[in-house]
């Protein structure tokens, strides 16, 4: 066996005890797996910011490169050189494409945890049957754990960007956050 094989069976003692709060399964079911949603962005949002800060230089370099191609491109545009316009502006795009696709691959670095999650819940609640309640149960009858962790993910993802401004080391990430999107001119969004 891989060592990935075993990574739910490790993960499982410290997991299912969310799952054994109260003395109600599906209330056990709901609070377990948010708790694990929001342990899995926790875990990815510090990896993305760790990410972030240890290649800020790198990023920074892109960005600045970015904003001087842009400058360059419409300098030459209202000089009237259409040549110089053309060979700055796709600097500018080139710039632009390694900077959007290394910010797709950083984004992506906070979806780390969500297989090792997903992995263990199956070994746990694979083939368990959720029923749904009317009017949804006309469409859809039943779900499985998978349906219900994403949108308790997608709940905590909400709830992590609503409290991060205070919690401890993430009020520093905001605050960097806010800073460069002040120096960038846009407002945050993370």
């Amino acid at each position: 066996m891989d060592v990935l094989s075993h990574i739910p069976i490790f993960l499982d003692p410290y997991l299912i005890g969310f799952y054994r709060v109260t003395g109600d399964a599906m209330i056990n079911f709901l609070l377990g797996t948010f708790i694990l949603a929001m342990i899995s962005v926790v875990l990815g949002e510090l990896t993305l910011s760790l990410a972030l800060r240890f290649n800020r230089q790198h990023i920074e370099g892109m960005e600045d490169e970015l904003a001087k191609q842009h400058q360059l491109s419409m300098a030459a545009l209202q000089l009237k050189d259409q040549k110089g316009y053309k060979a700055c502006n796709k600097q500018a795009n080139d710039a632009f494409g390694k900077y959007f696709f290394s910010m797709i691959a950083y984004s992506a670095a906070c979806l780390w945890p969500l297989p090792f999650a997903l992995s263990w819940m199956q070994s746990r609640f694979l083939g368990v049957e959720f029923k749904l309640v009317y009017p949804i149960s006309l469409v859809w009858s039943s779900t499985q754990y998978f349906t219900i962790f994403l949108s308790l993910y997608i709940f905590a993802r909400i709830a992590f960007k609503n409290m991060r401004p205070y919690l401890p080391y993430f009020r520093q990430v905001q605050k960097v956050l806010d800073l460069n999107a002040e120096v960038h001119g846009k407002p945050s969004e993370n």
